[in-house]
């Protein structure tokens, strides 16, 4: 009768185990939700050329400064520092597209493989940055990362379908965070300014050795050879969804922190890597740019040691360079 009585409380503990985790998994909503609010800013601004990128815009560029270089044209950043291809695609096609601002020019600031390397930046913390971005039902979404997404096997698949907690832990940091905000601010627009402080404070910018953690993440990301499938990259998606609304669409590859002469170490694989990217992007209808052996872009514009980011002191320049780039791609 004992054993009988172990036996019945073990089955039951085993079942709460199971089932308590896979049911709190599915409070949670299936995906972050849909932010809107850079439509209504591009509808409000009307901007004529458009930036999308990660941080390495953050001290690079000045868009006021950029827009008069380029004859007085209007210019907005669509950046999120940590953000990488699959993120861009996505603000490309459901925010510029779905604005219907049409600019002259829409540019992409990237770094070595990023543009084909679709998992880069797309789990963990990185994953409401990606969410927001996107609609309930993205077919492309599901093209490129639904079945295959990070490699899993069907047995991990599975698992994360039935508990989902793991996947979706950033959406309760989500949840700690803005109640810990509320608990320090006490309104909503002071929550706005206490979040836009930390984020300045806390920025790769403005931490020691972060840039360089950073800076080594996006070269351990690099790809042995140039891959335009687009089962595997939102590369041939973004060119694909800017031609079919008729946006200009040019790519940038930035410049990556230089040694003491001035010049970025580059494999074999890497340069070739780049000439095929380049070809394909042409022979697409797309502008290409290489800032990678850019001279004039010195090492004392990068935040030291090691970062791939734009010293603040540096900003002014930094966006004349990049005027010099992308003039040639806009009518006089």
């Amino acid at each position: 009768m004992f054993k009988s009585k172990e036996s019945l409380r073990l089955l039951i503990f085993m079942a709460l185990v199971l089932t308590v985790p896979a049911v709190v998994s599915h409070v949670l909503p299936a995906k972050g939700h849909f932010d809107a609010k850079p439509i209504a800013r591009l509808r409000a601004k009307k901007p004529n050329i458009v930036i999308l990128s990660d941080s390495m815009v953050d001290n690079g560029v000045d868009p006021e400064l950029l827009g008069k270089l380029l004859g007085g044209r209007r210019v907005e950043l669509l950046w999120y520092g940590g953000t990488a291809s699959a993120v861009w695609y996505f603000r490309l096609k459901n925010y510029i597209v779905a604005s219907d601002v049409h600019p002259e020019l829409v540019c992409i600031l990237f770094r070595d493989c990023v543009l084909t390397n679709p998992t880069f930046r797309t789990g963990g913390i990185y994953r409401s940055k990606l969410e927001t971005a996107m609609h309930p039902d993205e077919p492309t979404y599901q093209l490129v990362l639904g079945k295959g997404f990070a490699g899993e096997g069907d047995m991990q698949r599975w698992l994360d379908k039935i508990y989902s907690l793991d996947a979706r832990r950033y959406a309760l940091h989500e949840k700690i965070e803005q109640s810990s905000l509320r608990l320090v601010a006490t309104a909503g627009p002071a929550v706005s300014k206490l979040r836009r402080w930390i984020n300045h404070t806390f920025a790769l910018t403005n931490l020691s050795g972060a840039g360089a953690e950073e800076a080594a993440a996006v070269t351990k990301a690099r790809q042995s050879k140039f891959d335009p499938d687009p089962r595997r990259s939102f590369l041939p998606h973004m060119v694909a969804t800017a031609a079919e609304a008729r946006l200009p669409l040019c790519f940038v590859r930035v410049k990556r922190h230089p040694s003491a002469d001035g010049t970025v170490e580059q494999s074999e694989s890497l340069r070739k890597y780049t000439s095929d990217l380049r070809k394909w992007i042409e022979d697409h209808g797309c502008f290409f740019a290489d800032d990678t052996e850019n001279a004039a872009r010195t090492p004392d514009m990068f935040v030291q040691p090691v970062s791939d980011h734009t010293a603040a002191p540096a900003r002014e320049r930094s966006t004349e360079l990049y005027a010099d780039k992308l003039r040639p791609f806009l009518s006089p």
